[in-house]
């Protein structure tokens, strides 16, 4: 119970910000970008020619998943994690009757709510889309085609859990650091790393490198290492959330 109470004190603090509307804004941005392409009659009308519907969801979770939505959870890490250095009152939530076992977790919870809400928000938009491009291209019959609703839960589930490592270890360095630069620099130059190792190079390192996670679940060549990499990057989020809880553990009860 101690623990909804802060994950409720948390859900308060986020209100007053603006990361619900950041979170619904970023999410909104492929959908919206395959909207004007669709009403502008552009490449991407081509593209779903065989398969619509599923391809609007394949191309949409794309090009969310290899960009905006690591860059979300590496913004939307740093800037919920920080809020106590941004307001100076880091002493006032320590000081207050919850463990910080509690405080911890509450504010990664947070956070993964609002993650959630992006994958939920995304797909609605998404979904929304396929509706559109159906009544503006009606020799398409997008509708009418059948859907892989498994396809979709398993790249959905796929593009939350590789992205785990990325957020704990992200949740982590907010935590950490007071300045918001380190911790956002810090992750957008891996996030950059691991995009190289991925597509570039190739390098057979991918498989162990946490900023590289979030490819796997849209590269055809991946797909047999889907069970392994999901369960490294449920290795390396208990890792750096146990590291992380011991380091805020340490925390001194300063403003």
């Amino acid at each position: 119970m101690k623990l909804l109470t802060a994950l409720r004190a948390e859900l308060l603090k986020t209100k007053r910000t603006s990361s619900l509307y950041f979170t619904l804004a970023t999410a909104a941005l492929v959908p919206a970008i395959f909207l004007l392409n669709v009403l502008t009659n552009g490449g991407d009308v081509a593209a779903i020619g065989k398969d619509p519907l599923n391809t609007i969801f394949k191309l949409g979770a794309e090009r969310t998943g290899l960009v905006f939505f690591p860059l979300f959870v590496i913004l939307v890490c740093t800037l919920l994690a920080q809020i106590e250095y941004r307001n100076n009152t880091w002493k006032q939530v320590l000081a207050a009757p919850q463990k910080k076992r509690n405080i911890f977790l509450a504010k990664f919870l947070n956070i993964n709510l609002l993650i959630l809400l992006f994958l939920a928000a995304n797909l609605l938009l998404t979904a929304l889309v396929a509706v559109v491009t159906h009544f503006m291209n009606p020799s398409l019959h997008v509708l009418q085609h059948s859907f892989n609703w498994t396809r979709l839960f398993t790249r959905t589930a796929n593009t939350y859990v590789t992205m785990l490592a990325l957020c704990t270890f992200q949740f982590w360095l907010a935590l950490r650091f007071r300045s918001f630069i380190v911790p956002t620099g810090v992750g957008f130059a891996l996030w950059f790393t691991g995009m190289m190792m991925s597509f570039e190079f190739q390098s057979s390192l991918v498989d162990y490198f946490p900023y590289s996670f979030q490819a796997f679940p849209f590269i055809p060549d991946f797909q047999s290492k889907m069970t392994q990499i999901n369960l490294t990057s449920l290795g390396y989020a208990t890792v750096f959330l146990l590291l992380g809880f011991l380091d805020f553990r340490k925390r001194r009860l300063t403003s």
